[in-house]
């Protein structure tokens, strides 16, 4: 029985009787055990209020800790003064949050020469790794180099926005046909240097129980990039999941035995490739035991708060 926990009374000395009202006193205490969160899109024109009920939500859940996939702020911009305000939304928003969160550059956030600046003189840094209780996380920059953006590019994204406001569905159906969700991401790029970083990092942490890879774009699909393929190699037979966002439609492939996760929206628009399977906002709660992870996905509109309401 757990130490921590008591059953009886002063007269049988507090020792907890063989049976009782409870299917058994099995309640676990594994100093080894804690759970994070991950959130994720919040743009590709994103739905007021979603991503902010996200945060509410993770306020709730209580996780350790938690890491946004990327895709924060719409990006795509030349205007400085539009990137500059569109952090500092940012900003608000994520500030009442009370458990750190881990961040994953996104293709939004890191569009280019411009974005990628203004990302780094915010954070220092794009990919990047760390652990907690012998558990490795590996954070891939998936945007790297960024595709330099032409005007003629940014002015056609400009006015895609300005479409979105007239006819949110209409820019759905238009982005959901224009790229192949499904198959491999070709707007993805992960440089050499960054390949070796990650292969070196694997290899100093060759004694973590389990590594979680951490990325905006899901760069499995398809034939894979070959980032995956030697990131794969360098985890050989050691346990790890992967997650990614950027699709905005949820969906588990099992690749190899490993879990490779991609997450719907929060807040950001729905693409739904395959119909409405995979259609939800949400947060992912994944709690770490001595056996591998239990990952849960928790939809927005599925949570209250304690006085019966629905989140903000």
């Amino acid at each position: 029985m757990n130490p921590h926990l008591t059953v009886g009374d002063a007269s049988d000395g507090g020792n907890a009787p063989a049976t009782g009202p409870w299917t058994h006193l099995g309640i676990g205490d594994d100093p080894g055990q804690f759970t994070f969160a991950l959130i994720s899109d919040r743009t590709g024109i994103a739905r007021p209020g979603i991503f902010e009920r996200g945060i509410a939500a993770l306020n709730l859940l209580r996780p350790a800790f938690a890491v946004q996939l990327g895709d924060l702020i719409e990006g795509y911009t030349d205007d400085e003064d539009v990137l500059t305000q569109a952090w500092a939304e940012l900003d608000r928003i994520v500030e009442p949050l009370e458990m750190p969160l881990f961040l994953v550059p996104g293709n939004h956030d890191v569009f280019d020469d411009l974005g990628r600046r203004h990302w780094l003189a915010r954070y220092g840094r794009l990919h990047h790794h760390f652990r907690y209780k012998d558990i490795l996380f590996l954070v891939l920059d998936t945007q790297d180099p960024p595709i330099e953006q032409s005007p003629q590019a940014l002015d056609a994204l400009a006015k895609m926005h300005a479409y979105a406001e007239r006819d949110p569905e209409g820019l759905r159906r238009v982005i959901e046909k224009s790229i192949d969700w499904e198959g491999d991401q070709t707007m993805a790029r992960v440089s050499e240097e960054q390949i070796a970083w990650a292969e070196n990092v694997i290899g100093e942490n060759a004694d973590a129980r389990w590594t979680f890879v951490l990325m905006h774009q899901p760069i499995w699909q398809g034939e894979g990039h070959p980032a995956i393929h030697r990131i794969r190699a360098a985890l050989g037979d050691r346990p790890y999941t992967m997650f990614a966002g950027h699709v905005h439609n949820y969906k588990n492939a099992v690749i190899g035995g490993r879990d490779h996760i991609r997450l719907g929206p929060t807040g950001g628009l729905w693409v739904k490739p395959e119909g409405d399977e995979g259609n939800f906002d949400h947060i992912t709660l994944v709690t770490m035991e001595a056996d591998g992870p239990r990952i849960a996905n928790v939809t927005l509109e599925g949570l209250r708060d304690h006085h019966g309401r629905p989140l903000a």
